[in-house]
């Protein structure tokens, strides 16, 4: 099996911070309490927040489309374990169905995604014309 290029594996990396930052930004700050996805951030939010992150991941992963929304899409999923991480280390029954919660955020994170790195790539091609 050939070496990955580090550079290509530091932009991968980029594009999973930009996915659990997205999907972070809006999901950390509200109580656990009142967190329901995707009602609560809601789903509109995390989807321009995850486009966001699918059009930088799709600007600088550069060739194909599978890694940039992968690499979006695990960064959702990261969001949502290291939350659950955190708040079953203080109350070990807050997240009873925490499975679910990584499902709907990587399926939201995975739409997301798809609908940013599209945008990219179609803007990519429309410059080189």
């Amino acid at each position: 099996m050939p070496a990955e290029n580090p550079s290509r594996l530091i932009r991968l990396l980029m594009g999973v911070v930009a996915g659990t930052a997205a999907c972070g930004i809006l999901l950390w700050p509200i109580p656990y309490s009142e967190v329901s996805l995707p009602g609560n951030p809601s789903g509109t939010s995390l989807l321009l927040a995850g486009g966001l992150a699918g059009f930088l991941a799709g600007t600088v992963v550069r060739p194909g489309l599978r890694a940039p929304i992968l690499a979006v899409t695990l960064g959702f999923v990261l969001a949502v374990v290291l939350r659950v991480s955190v708040e079953t280390s203080r109350d070990p029954t807050s997240h009873n169905l925490w499975p679910f919660e990584v499902v709907i955020a990587g399926l939201i994170g995975l739409a997301a995604a798809a609908i940013g790195v599209g945008l990219a790539r179609s803007i990519q091609r429309a410059i080189k014309r």
